[in-house]
């Protein structure tokens, strides 16, 4: 469910940047008085930019999120307060605690429009390796973020 729903919201944006686009060539370019938007592409060519809108939301979700796997004997229970600085100086609040896992989101409003709201981090810590799961760009840097300031920790104690 939650892949359909991120399918909709790529395909709105991806179809709301298209129009943007295409008005901006519209306008900026050289055209006679009678011509329209719509005459910039050839008859039966709508159907063909709709699938591909649709084409590219319904596989976008599939590469722009990632789980990965934490190996290591960190301890999150014991370090969370380690691991919530960390994520506040990286811009993050916690959101969601659970025994066994912690939600993150982005403080700032203008960055999670952006990210149509799919700016939660799931740091899962319920199995051996813990995983953390969220928008690919950040699972990566939030990994060696968390990674960092565990050592950073063990070295100042």
């Amino acid at each position: 469910m939650k892949y359909a729903l991120r399918a909709v919201k790529y395909f709105i944006y991806i179809a709301i940047i298209f129009c943007i686009v295409v008005l901006i060539l519209f306008h900026t370019s050289s055209h006679t008085a009678d011509m329209t938007v719509f005459d910039l592409f050839k008859e039966g060519a709508w159907w063909k930019i709709l699938v591909f809108l649709l084409a590219i939301s319904a596989i976008y979700p599939i590469f722009g999120f990632a789980r990965k796997e934490m190996y290591g004997d960190l301890d999150f229970v014991g370090k969370k307060d380690v691991i919530i600085k960390a994520m506040e100086q990286y811009n993050y609040v916690l959101c969601n605690q659970t025994p066994t896992s912690f939600t993150f989101r982005h403080k700032n409003m203008a960055i999670r429009i952006i990210r149509m709201m799919e700016d939660e981090v799931v740091i899962d810590f319920s199995t051996k390796p813990a995983t953390i799961s969220g928008l690919r760009k950040e699972v990566f840097r939030v990994g060696r973020l968390i990674a960092n300031a565990a050592i950073a920790d063990e070295n100042n104690n």
